[in-house]
């Protein structure tokens, strides 16, 4: 039976998986970036794009340093042919932590964009042409992957910024349904343009986007209910009877209908 992934490493104790299609789409994308070389251009294609991949990694990697400092539990990272994804337990809820998580990966990205950019620089001076060539390439590419994820398309890191930035001013569950429905906006007009010049990664991208927009915002929704759940059956259980020659108390199921319609009443509020 062939396996879906394979493990690379571990760093942090977090191991680093890669999808099968990303092993077999890695020799293409080698033949599409070997142009850029002269001599022995697939062996340098095939290192660009190793390179490529492994910028993705670093970049879940920032996300993962900080998500483990701020408590969070990292599974793993996962190497996609659309990107890198970092599977988190207990993403941070309080909106500092989750923008500190979120801006870590660009961060690094942008680090990695000057590293590369100096490092070219200085083995263009050194005359290793070759060498130039790829940093400059692997700076162009996490340049790229800084911009891109800092557009404010929810589950994206833009996205995340975004929530962190709204959940003070409408509460966690208004906030992420508004990112939702800015990303799944976003995630349309990836897929348009995709299409449109041919880019099926995009296109792939759009579709991932979408559907993991919608899947947090029910699982936002979920852990909301369940909060307020909580808090109704805490109220319920503090509570002063009346004395007997007080007015007869409402029954069991009148308090429990009442306080279950006003459960649903808050709840369709924030959905507006």
């Amino acid at each position: 039976m062939i396996k879906k992934s394979y493990l690379l490493g571990r760093v942090m104790g977090i191991p680093i998986r890669v999808h099968i299609l990303l092993i077999i789409l890695l020799p293409i994308l080698a033949l599409q970036l070997a142009p850029w070389f002269g001599v022995a251009r697939f062996f340098w294609g095939l290192l660009c794009a190793a390179g490529v991949f492994a910028s993705v990694a670093l970049h879940e990697l920032g996300h993962s340093w900080v998500a483990i400092r701020k408590g969070c539990r990292v599974r793993e990272i996962m190497l996609l042919p659309i990107g890198g994804v970092a599977k988190i337990n207990n993403i941070p809820t309080r909106p500092r932590d989750e923008f500190l998580v979120a801006i870590a990966g660009p961060a690094a990205s942008a680090l990695l964009a000057a590293l590369c950019g100096l490092t070219g620089t200085l083995f263009a001076a050194l005359g290793a042409i070759s060498l130039a060539v790829t940093f400059f390439i692997l700076s162009a590419v996490n340049l790229a992957l800084l911009l891109f994820n800092l557009l404010p398309s929810f589950p994206m890191d833009g996205g995340r910024i975004f929530r962190a930035w709204m959940t003070p001013k409408l509460g966690r569950l208004r906030a992420t349904a508004l990112a939702t429905r800015i990303g799944r906006i976003m995630a349309v007009a990836f897929g348009i343009v995709g299409l449109f010049h041919g880019n099926f990664i995009l296109v792939l991208i759009a579709i991932f986007i979408y559907q993991a927009a919608g899947a947090e915002y029910r699982m936002v929704q979920m852990q909301h209910m369940q909060q307020k759940w909580f808090s109704i059956g805490q109220e319920a259980d503090v509570h002063v009877g009346p004395a007997p020659y007080a007015r007869k108390a409402p029954s069991f199921w009148k308090v429990w209908r009442e306080k279950t319609n006003g459960f649903f009443n808050d709840l369709f509020k924030n959905w507006k």
